[in-house]
């Protein structure tokens, strides 16, 4: 479990400005990282694709994978996976990306 570090303000700007290229791009790290706590040979390619083309649904599953990662490694992490699909079917599928790459980085400082 390799995480790096992202600025979620920067990456929802660099988003705009590209036109949501960036936000592609982004979605892969967020899956592969996500994914990466639970098992590390896992390439979340499910979670992936569910990213880029049923946000919603990819964040969830890429959450509920995080959240039993980090049980099993005794990291303290609520599990938002409901929240994750919610948000992503009322249209508000950018604070998904907030919101998960914030869990990340909490993750990444405390290794």
């Amino acid at each position: 479990m390799n995480l790096k570090s992202r600025n979620p303000i920067t990456s929802i700007l660099l988003t705009i400005v590209t036109c949501g290229i960036y936000g592609i791009y982004w979605a892969i790290c967020i899956a592969r990282d996500a994914v990466s706590v639970k098992d590390p040979s896992d390439s979340g390619l499910l979670e992936i694709v569910l990213m880029i083309f049923l946000p919603f649904v990819g964040f969830y599953l890429a959450e509920q994978k995080l959240a039993a990662g980090c049980a099993d490694k005794g990291i303290e992490h609520k599990d938002n996976s409901i929240l994750y699909l919610v948000l992503g079917l009322v249209g508000l599928g950018i604070v998904n990306f907030f919101m998960m790459q914030s869990d990340l980085n909490k993750i990444a400082e405390a290794q």
